[in-house]
């Protein structure tokens, strides 16, 4: 009897594991590719918005959606000169913000749909997720806290 016991929390364990897993898997092959667009592809910032952004409504009139991808052009071109130093083109990956383990920062609303992407062993950005595109890749620091920044 403990045989099977310790065999079906085995089981529940390992299929609990796969879905969490195969839940993020699209999320992180998303977000590899809008990793390898922005820093390795000259794409322009309407084809990334297009495919990678999510525009959550906003109750302010006075920006167009043309008026948010020009904010987000210059974001993109802000960390495509920040951030591509620490990016190495071989060697980075895309990991939940709980799976990583090293130094991070703290996010002020924590979700299950934040990412970092890691090169070096080293957080180099931070994705915050909604529907399934990024609501949110930069970020400010406010005492201790990190706030995202969305378009």
């Amino acid at each position: 009897m403990k045989k099977y016991r310790g065999l079906l929390v085995f089981v529940v364990f390992f299929v609990n594991t796969v879905v969490v897993l195969s839940q993020n898997e699209p999320n992180e092959k998303m977000l590899n590719e809008f990793v390898r667009t922005v820093f390795y592809r000259n794409t322009n910032a309407k084809f990334i918005a297009d495919n990678f952004i999510y525009f959550g409504s906003i109750n302010n009139s006075k920006y167009t959606i043309d008026d948010r991808i020009k904010i987000l052009d210059k974001h993109l071109k802000k960390i495509k000169k920040e951030k591509g130093p620490l990016l190495d083109p071989a060697n980075f990956s895309i990991v939940t913000y709980n799976e990583f383990k090293g130094s991070k920062i703290n996010f002020s609303n924590m979700s299950d749909y934040i990412f970092v992407l890691v090169s070096k062993n080293n957080p180099v950005m931070y994705f915050n997720l909604r529907n399934g595109k990024i609501f949110a890749f930069d970020y400010i620091i406010k005492g201790d806290e990190g706030l995202f920044i969305t378009y």
